[in-house]
């Protein structure tokens, strides 16, 4: 994308790459910051071909970074400063960075040269680096294990945004860029020659205005925030959300019930995705598609290959549940240091992200859930997924999360955390009830009330953390 963003510099310099605390950055000054950016690493003796880690809170300085390091041939992996330090050290000792560029001294790792960033000293120094490419590492949230990693170059997410043509030219995404996801998003839209408002630009209270604002034509938000936004913009004088802005939910299963809401609360401009870190967006259910299959993520993107399989990999017919898998370019082809996990997920060509579903006879993917998340009581498998659609929309039910309490006799006992919607507005005597009476055995055993669900920062819940809760 270095290349991309030096070609729209030298064909339109003026259009605008990114809005950052409310001014406009064009292409031409993002291609001289980071040409200049890349010559002041290169006077700090990072070469071609090192690894550098960075940890970098303020999005327009991380994005200029990388890019720099991009531009000098450099590998580079995110050590996010919102990361527990054990995880951010772990994933040091896995890649072995030659050092770790950061904004503050207290970023530094054990064993880990440290070099603090000075933006003005590096606009100061003039003098572009010859052009050259890089690769990303990412690693994903962990939520099921140690985080795998995963190694993309420029071209690989190139070619995953170009699946994203046509959504618009002006986008906004709530989520900061030390999330993998959100980087490689907003680095992705540079090679479209889109123009992203940053997350600094807007919080939630006021994003319709916002979107107004900057003429932002696609909003992405996880599902909690995207609950908070149809809450907000039910209330009296809410900033009518504009007609030019669509909303885009990522980051977990979308329940009915909060599609709806959206729809009839923000814009029925709503689109939901599946999407992995190693394939980038793989469906896409738009506007048309919620009525007709309220619990499905869309049919495949182009250039996107979709099997659903067994688990000895044979095929099945459409209706029938089984494992997804998946091909698409820009695809990551392996994991980095772990070949167990790589031989699970990569068969022939095709990635296998550990996701059980089936497709619909029109071509529509709907998720049942991830193996790793599946429990097992007994001999009888059950999906959260499965849990959490019986109890969505039961009075009282703001929101859900099914997860599983360990037992040594039984094995996974299966229970419910419920946020009402209001306290006391829920009968949890009723409401597991209306779960058995869909669900029979796979109906889970104990609801519990809790003030939140915990999740990461891309929307996914944090199960183990909802059974510590729950004292299982």
């Amino acid at each position: 994308m270095t290349l991309a963003i030096a070609g729209w510099a030298r064909r339109d310099p003026g259009r605008l790459a990114f809005v950052d605390r409310g001014a406009g950055v064009s292409y031409g000054a993002l291609d001289r910051r980071i040409g200049a950016l890349a010559a002041w690493l290169a006077r700090q003796g990072i070469a071609p071909g090192d690894m550098v880690a960075l940890t970098l809170r303020d999005d327009m300085a991380h994005i200029t970074a990388a890019l720099a390091l991009l531009r000098l041939g450099c590998d580079q992996v995110s050590l996010a400063s919102h990361d527990p330090p054990a995880l951010r050290q772990a994933i040091a000792g896995r890649l072995r960075p030659a050092l770790l560029l950061g904004d503050e001294a207290a970023d530094a790792l054990p064993g880990l040269a440290f070099l603090r960033l000075d933006p003005a000293a590096a606009m100061a120094g003039g003098h572009d680096a010859p052009a050259r490419t890089g690769r990303f590492v990412l690693s994903s949230s962990g939520t099921t294990g140690r985080p795998k990693l995963v190694r993309l170059g420029e071209a690989d997410i190139a070619a995953q945004i170009a699946r994203r043509t046509g959504e618009g030219r002006v986008y906004y995404r709530s989520i900061t860029v030390e999330h993998n996801n959100a980087r490689k998003y907003h680095l992705g839209l540079l090679s479209l020659g889109a123009t992203t408002v940053l997350s600094n630009c807007a919080t939630l209270p006021d994003l319709a205005e916002a979107c107004a604002r900057f003429r932002i034509e696609r909003v992405t938000l996880p599902p909690e925030r995207a609950a908070a936004l149809a809450d907000l913009q039910a209330r009296a004088g809410a900033h009518p959300w504009p007609a030019h802005t669509s909303l885009a939910v990522f980051g977990a299963a979308v329940a009915p019930a909060l599609r709806r809401r959206l729809m009839a609360e923000v814009t029925p401009g709503l689109v939901v995705n599946y999407s992995t870190t190693e394939v980038g967006t793989i469906t896409l259910a738009g506007p048309a598609d919620h009525a007709r299959h309220p619990d499905g993520v869309g049919r495949p993107l182009e250039g996107v290959a979709l099997r659903i399989v067994d688990d000895a990999g044979r095929d099945l017919p459409p209706g029938v549940p089984g494992l997804v898998r998946l091909r698409a370019p820009g695809m990551a082809q392996g994991y980095l240091d772990d070949p167990p996990a790589a031989a699970r997920a990569f068969h022939d060509g095709w990635f296998q992200p550990g996701d059980r579903g089936w497709i619909e006879p029109d071509g529509t993917l709907v998720f049942a859930g991830r193996d790793a998340e599946m429990m097992m009581l007994g001999t009888i498998n059950i999906f959260p997924a499965e849990i959490e659609r019986a109890a969505e929309g039961f009075p009282g039910v703001a929101d859900c999360a099914a997860f599983a309490l360990r037992s040594p006799a039984l094995g996974d006992i299966p229970a419910l955390a419920v946020v009402e919607t209001a306290p006391g507005a829920l009968d949890v005597a009723a409401l597991a009830a209306a779960c058995r009476a869909k669900l029979g055995l796979r109906a889970p055993r104990r609801v519990v009330v809790v003030g939140t669900l915990p999740r990461t920062a891309t929307g996914k819940v944090q199960r183990d953390r909802l059974a510590a809760l729950a004292g299982g």
